[in-house]
């Protein structure tokens, strides 16, 4: 039987079998977690009437050699041949399920990695599926999603403000929302992993050791709960992955109970502190605890001390457990963009442009320039797509987002403003968006002006060669779009795309060969009693990239019925 999910939250045993479902509905995709600890896929597929998915594989493989990547800031050679083994294996099941994308995310063992965007570059050309990188606060918004889409009534009141703890290998996740929005969302460097590995060398566990991860612990969480107090509070803790459920099921054993449901079970805090003194006295010891998987007994203590902690700072009694975490967030942000999930969450199908509109009110960008320029390039995008690039519909979402935050750096200063822009989005903390991708977008933004790209620019070695020519193309387009605004006042109501074949006289040696064209005309329709001397002026300026990157000529043309009306109406006024 295959595990139904709805926006209740109800879910039941998961088929772990490799015969084929067959089961009539919307699209199967297959999300696979990257974790410092494990990897975890699962398959699932969107049902007809849009309001729930079907679970139809859950697999799970440790991946203990991902935690050296925590101290050591590098993924070495056996740990990505490893990690190519174990995706190889859960791409061919996801396949057998019918997957028709298959989508690997990446969070903190890998994002701190200097060659973790090497080692996502390599897993994707030698297994060609989507692996990209997030960032922590995308990480955060994913788990929410997941956590949201769970909600049952027995976790939390259709009205109540929740605070979701996930504790991770590498990092541990804060996030206060209700049912409509994120109000605080922040990523913390205390995973289990990465704790047990600093605090608990080699095995070797002391009391000191123990008193000074408690205080660790403290010491960061200490700001997070005033913040957290600042956006309004919460009603409800909600926990979620691997370390809280196994300290969730401790807590069942203990309570005499060991096969109740898990989701929605409620560890009070008093009968944590029982767990970790436990759990402490075992490590102490030497001893392992009992009641904790093979995988998870190495890392359980430093967890449990974080959740302890978290409780102990946000001042709460009792946390509820919830099944769902970031792949099942991945699953559901991938379902509402694309159309194929309601339950009630309309509200979050489009994080991209929201987190852009944000990220625009928070430098007090200019809105009106933003939008007019990101209009005008996705027209010459679209109209030259097939003839100049071959670039998917979906990349004109990343050329969107640059052109509407090209120029965020006036914020610091005109000089370089291009430059400061590229910072600013880099570390914007774009939600909805990889890690890759943002690079993409800051990269396109960096390029709407100034000097061509250079091997010694970082928005220029930081991206993958492959991403390369994608930057170029849309930052040419980007360069042009921005003239047609030179004047920020959104003299021109339309554009189109005129090409011509090359001319005899034309000198090839020139320009790059591309196709059989010669000269591109922009046709502009201005708007009424509008004239664009300012932004031909700037199209002379900035067309040289354009010209010598694509191999063509470019000309602006004004429509000319526009101007003979406009004339006429002028020698009407001047008769009467």
């Amino acid at each position: 039987m295959s595990a139904k999910v709805t926006a209740t939250g109800s879910e039941h045993n998961v088929e772990r079998q490799s015969s084929p479902v067959k089961v009539k509905g919307g699209p199967i995709i297959a999300i696979i977690d990257m974790g410092t600890n494990s990897f975890h896929m699962i398959v699932c597929q969107a049902s007809p009437d849009k309001d729930h998915f079907e679970v139809l594989l859950k697999v799970k493989e440790a991946v203990p050699f991902f935690r050296r990547s925590l101290t050591a800031h590098y993924i070495d050679e056996p740990a990505l041949r490893s990690a190519v083994r174990i995706l190889r294996d859960m791409i061919k099941k996801a396949r057998e399920r019918g997957a028709s994308s298959i989508v690997a995310v990446a969070t903190s063992a890998v994002r701190e990695s200097k060659n973790g965007e090497e080692c996502l570059r390599a897993i994707r050309q030698e297994l060609r599926i989507d692996a990209r990188m997030v960032s922590g606060k995308e990480e955060a918004r994913l788990i929410y999603l997941g956590v949201l889409f769970n909600l049952s009534a027995r976790i939390a009141a259709p009205d109540q403000r929740f605070c979701i703890i996930d504790i991770g290998g590498g990092s541990t996740e804060l996030i206060v929302g209700d049912r409509s929005q994120i109000h605080f969302a922040e990523s913390y460097k205390l995973g289990a992993a990465r704790l047990t590995q600093r605090f608990f060398k080699r095995n070797v566990i002391t009391r000191e050791m123990i008193k000074e991860l408690h205080d660790e612990v403290r010491g960061v969480l200490r700001p997070s709960s005033n913040g957290i107090e600042n956006s309004g509070g919460f009603d409800v803790l909600i926990g979620t992955s691997g370390t809280i459920a196994a300290l969730a099921k401790l807590d069942r054993a203990s309570q005499g109970n060991p096969h109740a449901e898990l989701s929605g079970w409620t560890i009070r805090v008093d009968r944590l502190v029982e767990i970790v003194s436990y759990l402490e006295t075992a490590a102490l010891k030497g001893e392992k605890p009992k009641g904790v998987s093979a995988d998870r007994n190495e890392t359980i203590l430093a967890g449990s001390i974080v959740l302890l902690e978290t409780m102990k700072s946000l001042k709460v009694s009792e946390l509820k457990f919830c099944t769902a975490a970031l792949r099942e967030g991945v699953v559901v942000d991938r379902f509402l963009q694309t159309g194929w999930l309601d339950g009630g969450m309309t509200l979050h199908r489009d994080p991209r442009s929201r987190s852009v509109h944000s990220l625009l009110e928070k430098y007090h960008g200019s809105f009106a320039h933003g939008q007019q320029v990101a209009f005008l390039a996705q027209q010459l995008f679209t109209q030259t797509r097939g003839i100049l690039h071959d670039h998917l519909e979906e990349v004109g979402h990343l050329l969107w987002s640059a052109a509407m935050l090209h120029d965020l750096g006036m914020y610091i200063g005109r000089n370089g403003h291009h430059k400061h822009s590229y910072y600013l989005i880099k570390h914007g903390g774009l939600l909805g968006h990889s890690e890759e991708e943002v690079s993409i977008i800051a990269a396109i933004a960096r390029y709407h002006r100034g000097s061509e790209p250079k091997v010694t620019h970082e928005a220029w070695y930081s991206i993958g060669a492959e991403d390369r020519t994608l930057v170029s193309d849309l930052a040419a387009i980007l360069r042009l779009a921005e003239a047609l605004d030179r004047s920020h006042k959104q003299v021109i109501g339309d554009l189109k795309v005129v090409f011509k074949e090359r001319s005899r006289d034309f000198n090839k040696d020139l320009f790059k060969e591309r196709d059989s064209l010669s000269t591109v005309s922009l046709v502009l329709t201005l708007h009424p009693e509008q004239n664009c001397l300012p932004e031909i002026w700037a199209l002379g300026e900035k067309k040289t990239f354009f010209e010598s990157h694509f191999g063509v000529r470019l000309e602006a043309l004004v429509d000319s019925s526009l101007e003979l009306a406009k004339a006429a109406k002028q020698t009407n006024q001047k008769i009467n």
